[in-house]
């Protein structure tokens, strides 16, 4: 079986250096039919890896419950890898982050008494044990010491973020997980990326890897430079443009850190593709494209052509990077430098131009122009490529186009709001005051209701203010079964449980004197990835719904409260077999535009193979099935939000003044030769906007 090992300068297997080029690709974010060609793009493109986080939120939902199946069946992605011949970086956690729900953490841990996340703390530190634990064993013949294709493994994940606040337990976490890590004994290096610990290879994450790298060395002399996470783009969020990062430059940063004496480099994610279901974390739109090298669907793009340019002369002069010591810089002119790597009579030198304007540089008697942020590799004498340059043949253009057959005529189910009838069926939870949700939706559903009585004396009725102090996400009102306002995008990705405003949400309603039936609807968008999006408090504090107070016109209103867990639709599975128990209307009119109202339609098999997709034009907020499968969250919120200023540094918005994300995902292995698509739609659209179409 291989030995696998590292030195100062690279991985090894069986003595020999290897130089990595890996992709992130994320097995419950496609279908275990599209990883085999997933895969095979990833070779045909110059990888010679494949790296994935694990999901142990998806894998154990419930407490000592375990799912290997379809899209979480791992060893089928991992027997994928190894009969393509292809290494696998394994990013176990368990925490991951990854803009996954909770961060890769089961909600139900937060029931467990005492628990503080990713800290010395004997709740989480048991529970995280038994699930690695049993995760190693389930993957042991994977691993490279076993003949597998597993060469590295992950524990944690970017501890740095959040070490300054837990100090001395932090260490004391670090140290144990650690210890524990190497008790299993899998037979391979651990890394950890952004923090690191003694005892692993601590890992780089960033759009730009080659400043770190004097540190890097300087800090461990004895091991060798892994990018963990190449961002080749960046997540999106509901109610914010696309972010977008350049083919240049993305070749110009991977071509900079081989320079500097990188030796193994993991885009990450250079297939994003969909949190399905309810999967992605806080406000993170159902594409998870990532503008990666293989969209959402898996098709090339011409970031994945470019890119394959630079990886196919990375891995022919592989042996001449690995064998040569790190390049020390030659100066070239004000922010230009030459690396230069010989081996065995090759050579390969890289011409960098890390300045904002492009110069003319000579070098060996010859005259090279540089753009700005690129670099030149020149391999034997001749030059190759330089990274600022996309050869017309690379461009891919891709369109969403129209797709045969046309949807069928739409029916419609409007969601009762709760009420004494329903009682009996799903008692309420009786509370003098407000509670948040999880304790009673325990994050197996967006939605809970809050239902009170209101009196409005005299002085209080006309037109003002309700304010809902404490309240999380999304939050639509009905004053005595009228919808009268809904929350409006964007909202913050970080907020601050300290802080009372970045919880606090404001609607204008106009209210007469007299007793009203207020019902307030609270909908999830997917658990916080980590402590800093709650104002660095533990991630155990999280929280959904209504918990805080109700305030009119700048009174506090001190009423009891009738509070629901879920929906009347979820509840008797109105989107797959419980659609047969309910009286669907067919009259269109009469609920388009409506408020908590499912709608179903249905479509024959497309001829086509291209990808298909669905397009909500039309509709506002809710949540999507196929055949009784979650397609996912939707929300056709417009990207007016500003990105944070730090990704400015290597990302670009587009499509602002557009929705975030129109188009959805419908798997090929989801759909049937007869099809059934529900909707459940929360503010109101039009779904004969609706169509098919197909990735083009």
């Amino acid at each position: 079986m291989p030995s696998i090992s590292y030195d100062h300068r690279a991985i090894t297997v069986d003595g020999e250096r290897i130089l990595l080029l890996s992709g992130a690709i994320h097995y419950p974010r496609s279908t275990p039919g599209m990883w085999g060609s997933l895969m095979e793009r990833s070779q045909e493109a110059g990888l010679n890896a494949i790296e994935t986080y694990v999901f142990w939120n998806l894998h154990e939902r419930q407490r000592r419950v375990y799912d290997f199946s379809d899209r979480l069946d791992l060893r089928r992605f991992l027997q994928t890898a190894q009969q393509l011949g292809l290494y696998v970086i394994l990013r176990i956690g368990p925490y991951i982050c990854a803009e996954t729900n909770y961060g890769g953490l089961p909600a139900w841990l937060r029931d467990v008494p005492g628990i503080q996340m990713r800290t010395d703390n004997e709740p989480f530190l048991r529970e995280m044990e038994n699930w690695v634990r049993l995760l190693c064993d389930y993957v042991r013949p994977y691993f490279a010491s076993n003949g597998g294709p597993i060469i590295l493994a992950q524990i944690e994940n970017e501890y740095g973020n959040i070490a300054w606040r837990y100090g001395e337990a932090g260490e004391r976490y670090l140290r144990r997980i650690v210890e524990m890590a190497q008790s299993l004994q899998v037979g391979v290096p651990w890394v950890m990326c952004k923090g690191g610990a003694p005892g692993v290879i601590e890992t780089i994450n960033a759009f730009y890897a080659h400043p770190l790298l004097d540190d890097y060395f300087a800090q461990y002399p004895d091991k060798p430079a892994l990018w963990t996470e190449h961002w080749p783009g960046w997540y999106d969020l509901w109610g914010y443009p696309h972010n977008r990062r350049t083919p240049e430059n993305v070749a110009y940063a991977a071509a900079r850190f081989f320079a500097a004496g990188g030796t193994g480099m993991n885009y990450y994610m250079w297939h994003g593709g969909t949190n399905f279901d309810r999967e992605g974390s806080f406000l993170q739109t159902t594409s998870y494209d990532y503008d990666a090298p293989l969209d959402e669907y898996g098709l090339p793009t011409t970031k994945m052509y470019h890119l394959a340019r630079l990886h196919r002369i990375l891995q022919e002069y592989a042996s001449v990077l690995v064998h040569s010591e790190r390049a020390k810089p030659e100066p070239l002119q004000a922010n230009a430098s030459a690396y230069t790597y010989e081996h065995a009579g090759r050579s390969l030198v890289f011409l960098c131009n890390d300045g904002e304007q492009e110069i003319q540089v000579s070098y060996e008697g010859r005259r090279y122009h540089l753009p700005p942020q690129s670099v030149t590799l020149i391999g034997d004498g001749q030059m190759l490529m330089n990274t600022a340059q996309v050869e017309p043949r690379d461009v891919v253009v891709r369109r969403m186009e129209p797709c045969e057959p046309n949807l069928s005529s739409f029916q419609w189910w409007a969601e009762p709001p709760p009420d004494e009838a329903r009682d009996a069926l799903h008692p309420p939870v009786l509370s003098d005051k407000p509670v948040e949700q999880l304790p009673f939706t325990h994050d197996e559903t967006d939605y809970c209701w809050y239902l009170t009585k209101l009196m409005i004396l005299p002085h209080q009725a006309g037109a003002g203010t309700l304010e809902l102090q404490g309240v999380a996400d999304v939050v639509h009102l009905m004053v005595d079964g009228k919808f009268v306002a809904t929350t409006e995008p964007p909202l913050p990705e970080n907020r601050n449980l300290d802080d009372p405003e970045s919880f606090t949400q404001r609607f204008e309603l106009t209210l007469s004197a007299g007793e009203h039936t207020l019902a307030i609807l609270c909908c999830a968008l997917g658990l916080i990835k980590g402590d800093w999006m709650l104002g660095e408090r533990n991630m155990v504090d999280e929280r959904k719904g209504f918990w805080g107070r109700l305030v009119w016109r700048g009174e506090p209103l001190e009423v009891p409260w009738r509070i629901y867990a879920g929906l009347s639709g979820e509840h008797c599975r109105l989107y797959a077999e419980g659609g047969a128990l309910v009286d669907w209307k067919s009259s269109i009119e009469t609920a388009r535009g409506k408020p908590l109202c499912w709608w179903k339609t249905a479509f024959e098999r497309p001829k086509t193979n291209a990808p298909l997709v669905l397009d909500l034009q039309g509709m506002s907020k809710g949540i999507a099935w196929l055949n009784g499968r979650c397609i996912g969250r939707y929300w056709l919120a417009v990207g007016t939000g500003k990105p944070e200023g730090w990704l400015l540094q290597a990302v670009y918005p587009e499509g602002e003044g557009l929705p975030t994300q129109r188009y959805y995902h419908l798997p090929a292995e989801w759909l049937r030769e007869h099809n059934v698509l529900v909707l459940f739609e929360e503010v109101g659209g039009d779904p004969t906007q609706v169509r098919l179409c197909y990735r083009g």
